[in-house]
């Protein structure tokens, strides 16, 4: 497998003008994106989760196990004629230098998704472009399936996806950081930088224990590597915008022009319940296929239970 890492543009006219770090994924005999080929048939891109990473910030590397897996099978199965393509969303470490962490919102995160599949089409040469997106990557997802006017995408599957928004956004934070937006209108969100990192995020306030703020470059300066660990500040409109309505999954996922539909979920996810992705599945107007993983935990984290998602994720962008 090859990798190069590239950025990608985001113009964003009513909101901050971005570059996203990406890796871009080829078989050891064609590198697409030098130029070895005239056209892709198949891009698979990736979308993780929060608060995660896909591309690692100062490594030519992936920064988590889902990205690596899904690129080696990918690419075994397709070809030279297939890549996968995955990044970080604006505000992540090394998609950092334009939009602050502090400062994203999901609905930046849908125009950076939108922004990425224009590329891999437009860069790539690709007929086809599949999404797969894991945890909020798979709320991204989900409502990409109701921007067919503005991305075309051949297919679409989700991994620990939800439907109801306002209540799922819960998940994703604790009562003392519920309780921190409310008191302070932003919260202490928990981040895990990757092995080998040497860099922190950029022009953000940081703490090492989700209740006080740290000096940035004391945490830098105190050992010879940086934790895995820290807490980064998030203003409150990351939360709020998951409660207003704006990002509505329903809608977008029973659109008259749906692409493919793979809904893919753990019954052991202590996450996002197992119910909250029948719930997805059941609103998702046809094409649509449920792939349940027995006992298979968030992030699938069970080879065996991850190669029955890889498998499924296949068969479901074959055609």
């Amino acid at each position: 497998m090859r990798l190069r890492k590239c950025y990608i543009d985001v113009n964003a006219p009513l909101a901050k003008c971005r570059r996203l770090l990406a890796l871009v994924a080829t078989s050891n005999e064609a590198d697409a994106a030098d130029g070895h080929a005239d056209v892709l048939t198949d891009v698979l891109v990736y979308f993780h989760g929060f608060p995660d990473m896909a591309v690692h910030p100062t490594q030519d590397a992936f920064a988590s196990r889902m990205p690596l897996k899904l690129a080696d099978t990918w690419l075994a199965a397709r070809g030279n004629s297939s890549a996968f393509v995955t990044f970080n969303f604006g505000g992540v470490p090394g998609s950092d230098h334009e939009l602050r962490f502090t400062d994203k919102t999901i609905s930046q995160e849908v125009n950076d998704a939108v922004a990425v599949c224009a590329f891999v089409k437009r860069e790539l040469r690709a007929e086809r472009v599949h999404v797969v997106g894991l945890s909020t990557g798979a709320i991204i997802a989900s409502l990409l399936r109701g921007k067919q006017d503005v991305v075309d995408v051949a297919s679409i599957a989700v991994i620990a996806g939800l439907l109801d928004l306002k209540r799922g956004i819960e998940y994703d934070f604790s009562p003392l950081q519920r309780m921190q937006f409310a008191r302070d209108g932003a919260c202490w969100k928990e981040f895990y930088l990757p092995t080998g990192c040497t860099t922190l995020p950029l022009n953000v306030e940081l703490s090492l224990d989700g209740e006080t703020k740290a000096d940035a470059e004391v945490i830098a300066s105190g050992e010879t590597e940086l934790p895995r660990k820290i807490f980064i500040r998030l203003d409150k409109p990351y939360f709020l915008e998951c409660q207003d309505g704006t990002l509505d999954i329903e809608k977008a996922v029973t659109t008259s022009s749906a692409p493919l539909f793979l809904v893919i979920h753990g019954t052991g996810d202590q996450n996002v319940p197992f119910a909250d992705g029948e719930a997805l599945f059941a609103a998702a107007r046809e094409p649509k296929t449920f792939v349940a993983i027995p006992n298979g935990n968030h992030l699938l984290s069970n080879s065996k239970h991850l190669k029955k998602a890889v498998n499924a994720i296949l068969s479901h962008t074959t055609g």
